[in-house]
């Protein structure tokens, strides 16, 4: 038995998007292509036009989900609203990490374009130091809950709204990866409440991320002190995350690496009805366990990456490792893998009622230096799971270490969109920003799914904003209407007016 969920490259593979060669013109003259021209700059005073002209998808997403009416129905943090409610702080928050604001006082860029504000059907929006003192109204951890259940909530409708065979796949063929990771985010203020040393030293927080593999999509983030351990928030994360991913695919697999190594991560999973598969720790008692195991039961493994199609030879040209002909030049110590062996045993964690499988990968590392060969010795890597026995040991040992994309989504999630900021130095502050972050990172990858091609779920956010973000666009009112006037020439306008389509029904 297979995932049926295909693991996919990276986001910046340029598949579909390039230009077909007999649309490009060729100059009518000989020279340089770039002229140059003599330019004559003028001003104009009306303030119609912007370049957030995708903008128009996030609000059309947030309209037909009812983002804006499920905030102020969840939200309570103001006692008159003078004049904003709390989804206007939010969305104005979410709107500015969604376009390409790093901060706070971005959200100037928005508050000051006449174009942005038509857009959203606002005469004004908040200013960064308002929406800095809304951050600071999330007094309760309670507060920052129900901000994260209303994602929830619009992150189950979308998945309702999905193509109706991407729904079928996933109810009868599908398995959900989900995925956890922590990340340590380095503070380098002395008043951050919260904040504390993490185990290499440094003044940080240690928030614990929940991802959707494959879509990317951000299923919890949990800000913690950075003497936390990300697992120690997983077994709460699991409980609410699992029951909604189970009512939308046939089962779903968490997978995480050795800090994950817990009877309640475990626990979660199987109270859930899912399938786990972690990286283990080699305990002492494990080693035991290991070296017992006799020779015959180990079968050779070959890395996924190494493996080659059995239609005939690879087609792919392997450029030389210059790192590994450097260090040969300059007589290094080096550590080559020569062989890797797999099997599988029953072992039973404490505090788990029933066993499960070890999956146990031996590597056998050369070390050589400036005389040569050193020695031999052998490493061991653990897995354990309890997926059914359809799945062999090779099967399971690709799918757990696929799970190494999140690292590309943590990467993405800080660089992206800004999300580990962190602006305010109240703990509960930088806690709900995290959930606004969160969806904001969700709004792309949602309106990606229901109205874009499949491959920009997987696109960076810079090249994300550059195509369907970055839009040179003119808001005008005509009569009764508000129109949206985008530039003819972008490349990517038709996948635009058909998604806006698609949003609207």
């Amino acid at each position: 038995m297979k995932v049926s969920i295909a693991f996919e490259r990276a986001s910046h593979v340029n598949s579909g998007t390039s230009v077909d060669p007999a649309e490009l013109p060729w100059p009518k003259t000989e020279g340089r292509v770039m002229r140059h021209p003599l330019l004559h700059l003028e001003s104009d005073p009306r303030g119609e036009i912007t370049h957030y002209g995708g903008l128009v998808l996030a609000q059309q997403f947030v309209r037909r989900f009812r983002v804006a009416q499920r905030l102020d129905e969840a939200l309570a943090l103001f006692k008159r609203h003078a004049p904003y409610h709390e989804s206007d702080h939010v969305l104005a928050l979410a709107y500015t990490l969604y376009a390409d604001g790093t901060c706070l006082e971005d959200q100037a860029a928005l508050q000051g374009s006449e174009a942005v504000r038509r857009l959203v059907g606002a005469c004004r929006i908040p200013d960064p130091t308002t929406a800095g003192d809304f951050l600071r109204r999330f007094r309760a951890a309670q507060d920052v809950e129900r901000l994260a259940g209303v994602t929830n909530e619009v992150q189950e409708a979308v998945w309702s709204k999905l193509p109706r065979h991407v729904r079928r796949r996933r109810k009868k063929h599908e398995l959900a990866l989900v995925d956890l990771d922590g990340h340590i985010k380095p503070l380098y203020g002395v008043q951050k409440e919260g904040a504390d040393f993490s185990y290499d030293g440094r003044w940080s927080y240690q928030p614990l991320v929940v991802s959707l593999g494959g879509s990317g999509e951000c299923l919890g983030v949990v800000n913690q002190p950075g003497s936390a351990r990300p697992s120690d928030a997983v077994a709460k994360a699991l409980e609410e995350v699992l029951p909604l991913v189970r009512r939308h695919f046939r089962n779903a697999i968490v997978r995480g690496d050795t800090d994950f190594d817990r009877s309640d991560v475990f626990n979660a999973a199987i109270e859930a009805k899912a399938y786990f598969a972690i990286a283990g720790r080699l305990h002492r008692n494990r080693a035991a366990l290991v070296e017992a195991i006799a020779e015959e039961r180990w079968k050779p493994f070959v890395p996924r990456a190494d493996r080659r199609q059995p239609s005939g030879p690879s087609r792919e040209v392997h450029t030389p490792n210059y790192r590994r002909q450097k260090a040969i030049e300059r007589r290094f110590r080096m550590l080559r893998t020569v062989k890797q062996w797999v099997t599988e045993i029953a072992y039973q964690p404490a505090g788990l009622g029933s066993a499960c499988r070890m999956i146990v990968r031996r590597i056998l590392i050369e070390e050589t230096d400036r005389q040569g060969a050193l020695f031999e010795h052998f490493r061991y890597r653990l897995v354990l799971t309890n997926l059914p026995r359809s799945y062999t040991p090779r099967q399971i040992i690709d799918l757990t270490y696929q799970r190494c994309d999140q690292e590309n989504v943590i990467e993405q999630f800080g660089q992206g969109i800004a999300g580990w900021r962190m602006p305010v130095a109240e703990f509960m502050g930088n806690s709900a920003w995290l959930q606004i972050a969160r969806l904001a990172w969700n709004l792309g990858k949602w309106i990606a799914e229901i109205a874009l091609p499949s491959e920009v779920v997987r696109w960076e956010w810079k090249r994300f904003r550059r195509h369907f973000v970055y839009i040179a666009a003119k808001v005008l009112k005509t009569g009764r209407r508000l129109v949206v006037r985008l530039a003819g020439s972008h490349r990517f306008l038709p996948e635009i007016l058909t998604a806006h389509v698609r949003l609207q029904t």
